[in-house]
């Protein structure tokens, strides 16, 4: 499911890189260097079965140069790095704390827009009480993608701000490896 104002070929190349049909609409947030898309936005609510339910996570990371990056740094111990800093560093955690209540906020509003009544109080709960990656630990870091995710679309994300200054965005130099992937029908 697309949002309305993404042309096909930009659908199709989202969807490739995302590498499953999407759940909810969505949009191209940000884009690499060379045109293709980096981050996603999803609707944080959707419909299935006459039920509404919940979607905390977002934000999606498609770039496939980033997100090989993030798995490497993901598989040296820094999703542990990050979970520790959080939990010793006031001023980064603080940061971090204001950065997921924005999101949060902003998350709820979104919701509210594509449910045309108050929102049912488990949806809200779950949107206001859970973390970019979807978790209630604010002090426990379960996927660094997210907070890439929500660094490159929204700023305010230390953990994701940190993370691309160790792998760097993308330039036109550094091929992002999406000219590959889908696109086409």
């Amino acid at each position: 499911m697309a949002d309305k104002s993404l042309d096909e070929k930009d659908y199709l190349k989202a969807v490739a890189l995302l590498g499953r049909s999407p759940r909810t609409p969505f949009t191209i947030k940000t884009r690499c260097a060379n045109g293709c898309p980096q981050t996603l936005v999803a609707d944080p609510v959707f419909l299935e079965d006459n039920i509404w339910k919940p979607f905390p996570s977002f934000i999606w990371l498609v770039c496939p140069r980033l997100k090989a990056l993030v798995a490497d740094l993901e598989q040296q111990g820094f999703v542990k790095y990050y979970s520790q800093k959080l939990r010793t560093d006031e001023v980064f955690r603080d940061e971090f704390l204001k950065g997921q209540k924005e999101i949060a906020d902003y998350r709820l509003r979104m919701a509210q827009e594509k449910f045309s009544k108050p929102l049912p109080e488990h949806i809200y709960e779950i949107l206001k009480n859970t973390s970019v990656a979807g978790s209630r630990d604010y002090h426990g870091v379960k996927c660094l993608h997210a907070h890439v995710a929500h660094y490159l679309a929204f700023g305010n994300n230390p953990i994701g701000k940190e993370v691309m200054e160790k792998v760097g965005n993308c330039s036109k130099e550094s091929n992002c490896g999406c000219d590959s992937i889908g696109g086409e029908k």
